[in-house]
Formats: structure tokens, sequence, C-alpha cells
């Protein structure tokens, strides 16, 4: 029995890796192109082995060379469908994961499920979630790129690139004095309700609003808050940055955090005011774990997480302005070469 040869090994590697029709034309070909440099090598002076060695180590991996004979691509992707890919992924991760990240706990609090199992399935249900939304639409790009022939989906034009603009020069000031309104209305709400409120004790006292326990530490808590928004927004000038909006961020966490926490623990609201109006499904939807509580407290940090995206977002936005300003007094001063324009044109 003849022991097979380093060549007859590599032709039979690579005959199994193309459809039955094209082994023998494949096995050929490969034959004869790994005879012509196995002879050119022994012709330089090699010895046989090692002539055979070099010129199997040249042509590579067989399955790749393979794949190349075939024009077989060897990636899920091509680099025309790629940055669409990347697009599409990015958007869809900023807005159904963000959703579901809500969503999904507010239901698991309203089953009134324990606080342990709502993190570990919301863990859980998250980690599936990113797992799919890859998988997905990785498969359906896979199967267009392989449909197309690696064409794009759409031709580009010099219609799509962006558009390169100067950056404002005070963009900030609008964002500065909504908010400073915003801080003062709000300290205005904390210090000033107590005066707007209806009902009296058998003492003549009004009646509070909220619960005197927790109301003790939370009105200071807040006002103390609104004194480092008021310095922050004084202190933001010319444009947003990425470390203002990630102030904005910690000050909007930190705004949020106890009074979705009162809400939903039934810390919040007094409840002989709540008695004193006459509503009497109060008890079970306002309580710990109660339908409306848990929705106000998702609705505050929901609303509060409106800030830092928008603060994100403007900053993302300045930081492309001033990077297309550069661009574009990088190229003001560059010396037009066409014909009829002179050497010193601008």
């Amino acid at each position: 029995m003849t022991t097979p040869t380093l060549t007859d090994r590599y032709l039979h590697a690579a005959a199994r890796g193309a459809p039955e029709s094209q082994r023998d034309s494949l096995r050929r070909e490969l034959a004869e192109r790994i005879g012509d440099d196995v002879d050119a090598r022994i012709d330089a002076g090699a010895n046989p082995a090692d002539a055979e060695r070099l010129a199997l180590v040249e042509l590579g991996d067989p399955d790749v060379l393979v794949a190349t004979y075939l024009d077989r691509p060897q990636y899920l992707i091509g680099p025309r469908l790629f940055p669409v890919w990347k697009r599409i992924l990015r958007v869809l991760a900023l807005t159904v994961i963000p959703v579901v990240a809500l969503a999904f706990p507010f239901a698991q609090v309203l089953a009134q499920k324990p606080i342990g199992e709502i993190i570990g399935s919301t863990v859980v249900v998250l980690i599936a979630l990113c797992v799919h939304l890859v998988f997905w639409v990785t498969l359906v790009f896979a199967v267009l790129d392989r449909a197309l022939g690696g064409k794009p989906i759409m031709e580009w034009t010099p219609d799509s690139l962006p558009v390169v603009t100067e950056p404002p020069g005070d963009d900030t000031r609008g964002d500065v004095v909504l908010n400073l309104a915003f801080v003062a209305l709000f300290a205005l709400g904390i210090l000033g309700h107590p005066v707007l409120l209806p009902f009296r004790d058998a003492e003549g006292e009004k009646t509070p609003l909220f619960q005197p326990d927790t109301w003790a530490w939370l009105q200071w808590y807040l006002i103390a808050l609104l004194v480092l928004e008021l310095g922050f927004w004084i202190r933001l000038r010319g444009r947003w940055s990425y470390g203002f909006a990630a102030g904005s961020a910690v000050l909007s966490l930190a705004f949020a955090i106890p009074l979705a926490w009162a809400l939903a623990d039934d810390r919040l609201f007094n409840h002989e005011f709540l008695a004193r109006t006459g509503w009497d499904e109060w008890p079970e939807i306002l309580s710990a774990g109660g339908g409306l509580a848990v929705t106000l407290a998702f609705l505050v940090v929901a609303v509060s997480a409106v800030w830092p995206i928008d603060g994100f977002l403007k900053a993302r936005r300045a930081a492309a302005s001033r990077a297309g300003a550069s661009v574009h007094q990088g190229t003001a001063g560059q010396v037009d070469h066409r014909p009829g324009h002179g050497a010193g044109t601008v």
C-alpha cells in the first residue's frame, strides 16, 4: 500500500470542501499548480521533500484556498453591509433595551414579585434580549449579504455625506434659562405648598400633604440638590460637554432615587391627608407596591432620565460641531490647483 504524500493529503483536504461536481477539476488544477511549483524549486536547487513542503506552505490552508477558488465568502457580513448592520444594532440597543429595562421590572412590581426575583429576572431578560438582538440582526444581514452578492442595500452617493456646520457661539443659553426657571418653581413648590393645603385638623392646623417623618429630611435634601442644580446651570457656559452631561446625570439620579423609593414604599403621602379627600381607593393603589404608587415611582425615574439623555445628545452634537469646524478651518486655506486658478487662490 502506497503511503500518501503531502500533496495527496493536501488535494484530499481541498477536494472535500468543494461540491462533488467540481472536485475532479479542482484536484487536477491544484495538482498541476503544485507540480509546477515543486519543479521550479527543485530546478533552483531545493531537494524534492523541501520543495514539496514549501510549495504547500505557500498555498496555505486548503479550506481557505478552496473558498477563494469557489468565490465562497468566509465571513458572516461583508464590508459593504457591515456599517448598516452596526448602525441598526446601535439604534436597537439605544431604544429597545432601555424600554425593556423599565417596562419589565415595572410589570414585575405590579405583579408583586419579591425584589430579589425582580432584579434577577430583569438581568436574565436583558441578557437574553441582547443575545437575540445581535443574533437575529446578524442572521438577517448574513442572508442579505449572500443574496445581494456583496452589493450594498442602497447605492452610496455624495449626497449622503454629513453637513459640516459651524458651531453656534452660545448654544446653552436656552437650557440655562429653562432649568433655572425649573429650579425656582420646584423650590417654590417645596417651600410654599403648605399655604395651599385645604384640610385642617381639630386644632385648626393644616393637615400636611406628605408624611411628617419623611418630609422632615426629604424637603431639605431636595433643597440642597436644588442649590447644586442652581450652581450647575450657572456654571454651564458656552457649549455642552460630556463632563456636564455626566454631572446632569448624577443630579437627576440623586433626585429620582429617594422620590421613587418614597413613592413605591408608601413613605411619601400622608395617610390622614388622603383620607380627608374622600378618595376611598387610595389605600389599595397608593400603599407599598400598589399600582399607582409603582406607576408614579417609574414616572419619576423616566422623567428624571430626560435631562441626562438630552445632555449627552447635546454634548455629542457639540463635539461633532467642533470637529466639523476644525475640518472647515483646516481646509479653508488649501491651495486650489484646478486649471484656471492661481497657485495662491483660496
